[in-house]
């Protein structure tokens, strides 16, 4: 077989020289009786003229003496230049043969020993798609030149990501060959290029391990355990199984001497698994993510997705500087859940952090459905602002009220109206202000003082907060911090309680300063929640009390939905977050959801009849309900049968001061005396309470499995039996022996409104028992050092009502506050600005100081400052003066309209920019879509 020449291109180094168009393969019909090649100067038959020969020598890797090698090459004729018919097997049996030589095809390709790497390909056409690929002699791959391809990109990468890392070693080696094939059965149309190695290169001998691919059916295997949520070390242990049993594809004829692929999954290849991972989920890891999410909701775009663009019905880049990255998600089903129960209902609002690598917050609108089952209606994603020192503070109510505006135009357009009535969020003003008290009492009760009287100040403050959130009376509350102020101001006059005192009347002041305005004591009382369901028509018990539902689902999205698609715990980039809530994660929320409905529906209907009509779920949740109710009088009965253990116990409690924080509680059942009860180990003390009608509780496991007064019980009965001796209580306290007088005691008492002298007339008096154990009153004496005092004070300063106050559930524990308050349209705006403007006097307090210290500091610089803290805080200053100047002329802030908005579903705005697929559009650059870098998540001590 002959070879043909082809004619230099002289040019193809010089810049901006660009590669031949796909050559025309009818012009390569050879001459009749031909072999597949021609000479440069043969004739050729009619209507397929010679095609001049280039190669697109710009993408090869070269130094500058290897350029004139090459020119030199091509100006000496010793380039090769082979054209073929695809359709002519007699010429595909020769470029076969040729690419044998050359050792190019398929097989030689694969060998690990090979010496070419491609360099550059690029593919056309559509029924019969061809492919054009260069290949280049690795000893001739220049990495510098690469280095240099990359800095004129602006790409800068450490030094020794630029090591040579090839097999073989540099020699110059000039060899490159360019190959046109189809794709669909391999056909060959075209080779040229040199193929004269130098001399260096023909002896050359491997000097590094090549790369070495994994077995397909290893990357298949590990695939299909990353969708079932597998972690990197099952994937490991699951390939070291496969290979002991030879499971995989092709292992039991593998041959060590010939082999081109592994088997064994190295900790390297978790890059290329996540790779091919992120691919088959829908994106594409190599590229930006706000590239690829303004690809996907861009109709003009080769990867716009509809099913996207179909749930994002607000979404903003950031192309400026002072731009928020903004994107909100609704799918149809979160729509139709959102009209039907949330409008005219309750909905709850909160945001969270943490979801993705980005700085992002994810502000989630869930509704409650009839079973009392939490579901997300609508998520906004949005940026930090610019300048933002900390994420977390960055959102305003102007962001939200935005996005959330934009929500509700959605819904109205779709279904007329969409407005709900109520409304329930944290701590925060700009969500809409909360109780977060428990930071400020534990900030408070710092203070040096021996930790009986921190406790027993801190249940105080406790129970304070507790029956403030139950009140409904606006008197009832002011009355209850007045009382508890004159309490601690009377304990003051006990040197050991001064200090703790003096921190308790300033956590009272705190409330009365910055929590009961009226118009936000109506927001977070009892009072607010009673406004709230008038407003729905609906009972109080059905008014949601705590964001329990969303922070539920918080945990349930980061601890269930997420973990599956981390890679090695990493977080998500945003793209794939936004990418998998769409398609992945909130289609399963629903599909189970709905097959739960579905599955419950069917067991209605399946014994529908057997049972007589009846609805046996209903039933059956009616009769778990009494169950629990029983089950919680139970764990309230309380019999006092002798017990010389227990009692022997509990006087060795008294002698090591176990009990602490003993308070007075009066009720409509009668009186009661509450306790804590240190144990011999662990942390958490046990709450103890008495009541004059028998009634009593303990907290720990002897009394919730038995019901008998366990040895705390017995404890706070000596206490209590030795006040009744002294005359500082009353009231005789009766203990009933048995369970059945118990019971029947515990029955009246929550039935019947009456007063504890009228229960217990219903008590034989034959079981009303005093106290019938021989007490050492000299222990109790030593004991009551500090607890007549309390006895004694406490008596009169309670509030009368204070019985129910943890009916509602909003109980607030020195671990776990009630940091959540509704929203009613009853009284929105006075409640928010109120505490708006106490939060700003605040911060004004602490700020002003500072701040007139750096205007007596200007005062003495006579040039103007460079530092970009001091341009900043000019700007910050400006700002708040034109605010100021707005709110006293009476002009209220306007939100400005977002610049990018994506219309409702189906339609996009057209965007400049392009990413990485995408051919001949006009580039705009985009900025990541948060402004701030990374850090360290901080916990909160807020008491705002």
């Amino acid at each position: 077989m002959q070879q043909v020449r082809g004619l230099p291109c002289p040019k193809a180094f010089e810049e901006g020289a660009q590669s031949e168009p796909a050559p025309n393969i009818a012009r390569g019909v050879p001459p009749s009786g031909g072999t597949g090649w021609v000479h440069a100067g043969q004739a050729l038959p009619p209507l397929a003229p010679i095609h001049k020969a280039q190669v697109n020598l710009k993408k090869l890797l070269l130094d500058e003496n290897q350029k004139l090698a090459i020119k030199e090459l091509y100006n000496t004729s010793q380039d090769i230049e082979f054209r073929y018919q695809m359709n002519d097997l007699q010429q595909q049996q020769h470029a076969g043969a040729k690419l044998q030589e050359l050792e190019l095809d398929q097989k030689c390709r694969s060998n690990l020993d090979n010496r070419w790497t491609a360099q550059h390909s690029f593919r056309w056409g559509q029924k019969q798609e061809q492919r054009r690929t260069l290949f280049q002699c690795s000893c001739g791959y220049h990495v510098q030149a690469r280095q240099q391809q990359e800095a004129n990109k602006g790409v800068n990468r450490k030094k020794e990501d630029w090591e040579r890392r090839f097999p073989y070693p540099f020699t110059a080696c000039p060899a490159h060959i360019e190959i046109t094939e189809r794709l669909s059965d391999g056909a060959i149309s075209r080779i040229a290029g040199i193929n004269k190695h130098n001399a260096h290169c023909q002896v050359a001998v491997l000097e590094r391990i090549p790369p070495i691919p994994l077995h397909d059916h290893v990357y298949e295997v590990a695939l299909e355990q990353l969708r079932n949520g597998a972690s990197l070390t099952a994937i490991q242990e699951m390939n070291r199984k496969m290979i002991e049993t030879k499971a995989y594809r092709d292992l039991k004829s593998f041959d060590p001497k010939t082999a081109n692929v592994r088997y064994l999954f190295l900790p390297t290849d978790h890059t290329s698994l996540y790779r091919k991972a992120s691919k088959e989920l829908g994106y594409d890891p190599k590229v930006e993510p706000q590239y690829n999410v303004d690809d996907w909701l861009n109709v003009e775009s080769q990867n716009f997705k509809p099913e996207i663009a179909e749930a994002v019905f607000h979404y903003s880049a950031r192309a400026e500087a002072g731009d928020r990255f903004e994107i909100c998600i609704s799918t149809l089903e979160m729509d139709e859940c959102a009209h039907k129960y949330a409008h005219h209902s309750q909905l709850v609002l909160d945001g969270t952090f943490g979801v993705c690598s980005s700085r992002l917050l994810l502000f989630i609108a869930l509704s409650v459905d009839e079973d009392n089952k939490g579901f997300p209606i609508a998520l906004f994603l949005f940026s930090a602002e610019t300048g933002a020192k900390a994420t977390h503070a960055s959102y305003n109510t102007a962001i939200l009220e935005k996005l959330i505006r934009t929500w509700k135009r959605r819904l109205d357009t779709k279904f007329g109206s969409f407005k709900p009535y109520s409304a329930i969020t944290d701590t925060d003003t700009k969500e809409r202000g909360a109780l977060c008290w428990t930071n400020h009492r534990k900030k408070v009760l710092r203070c040096k003082a021996s930790e009986f009287w921190k406790n027993y100040a801190c249940d105080l403050l406790q129970k304070l907060e507790v029956d403030l959130i139950a009140t409904v009376d606006y008197s009832v509350a002011t009355n209850l911090l007045t009382k508890h102020q004159n309490l601690f101001d009377n304990l003051a006059v006990n040197l050991e309680a001064k200090r703790v005192c003096e921190a308790g009347l300033e956590h009272i002041r705190y409330l009365q300063n910055y929590w009961m305005s009226r118009p936000l004591w109506e927001s977070w009382s009892e009072c607010g929640r009673l406004a709230a369901a008038a407003r729905i028509g609906i009972p109080i018990e059905g008014i949601i009390p705590t964001t329990n539902h969303l922070e539920s689902f918080n945990a349930v999205l980061k601890r269930k939905y997420l973990p599956r698609y981390l890679r090695s715990g990493h977080r998500l980039c945003f793209d794939a977050l936004i990418l998998l809530l769409i398609t992945q994660i909130l289609p399963q929320i629903y599909h189970r959801r709905n097959a739960q409905r579905e599955y419950r529906s069917w067991l209605v209907s399946r014994f529908h009849s057997s049972a007589g009509g009846q609805d046996l779920l209903l039933v059956q949740r009616r009769f778990h309900a009494e169950q629990n109710e029983s089950a919680r009088l139970l764990r309230c009965i309380c019999w006092w049968p002798l017990d010389e253990e227990r009692q022997k116990r509990a006087l060795e409690l008294l002698h090591l001061q176990r009990l602490s924080a003993i308070r007075r509680q009066d009720s409509s059942s009668g009186i009661a005396y509450i306790a804590q009860c240190n144990p011999t180990s662990g942390p958490t003390p046990y709450d103890v309470s008495i009541s004059t009608t028998g009634i009593g509780s303990c907290s720990c496991g002897d009394f919730y499995n038995n019901g008998k007064a366990c040895k705390h019980l017995r404890a706070l009965r000596l206490v209590i039996d030795s006040w009744v001796v002294q005359g500082l209580v009353p009231t005789p306290f009766y203990y009933l022996p048995t369970f059945e007088t118990a019971r029947n005691i515990q029955q009246l008492a929550t039935k019947v409104p009456s007063s504890s002298t009228e229960v217990l007339l219903e008590v034989p008096e034959s079981e009303r028992t005093e106290a019938q154990f021989d007490v050492d009153w000299t222990i109790l004496q030593a004991f009551g050092g500090d607890t007549t005092v309390l006895g004694g004070v406490f008596d009169e300063e309670l509030p009368e009502n204070t019985g129910e106050a943890n009916a509602d559930g909003c109980s607030v524990s020195s671990e776990d506050s009630d940091d959540s308050v509704e929203i009613t349209s009853v009284f929105p705006q006075a409640g928010i600005t109120a505490q708006i403007m106490d939060r700003l006097a605040h911060e004004a307090k602490f700020l002003l100081p500072r701040l007139y210290g750096v205007q007596n500091t200007l005062s003495d610089l006579n040039a103007w400052p460079t530092s970009p803290e001091l341009s900043e805080l000019q700007v910050v200053i400006e700002n708040l003066a034109s605010q100021f100047s707005l709110l006293r002329n009476g002009t209220p802030s306007v939100v400005p309209p977002s610049a990018n908005l994506l219309p409702v579903s189906g339609q996009s705005v057209l965007k400049e920019h392009t990413s990485p697929g995408r051919l001949k559009r006009k580039h705009r650059l985009l900025r990541a879509p948060s402004p701030e870098a990374m850090q360290k998540r901080k916990v909160s001590n807020s008491t705002m």
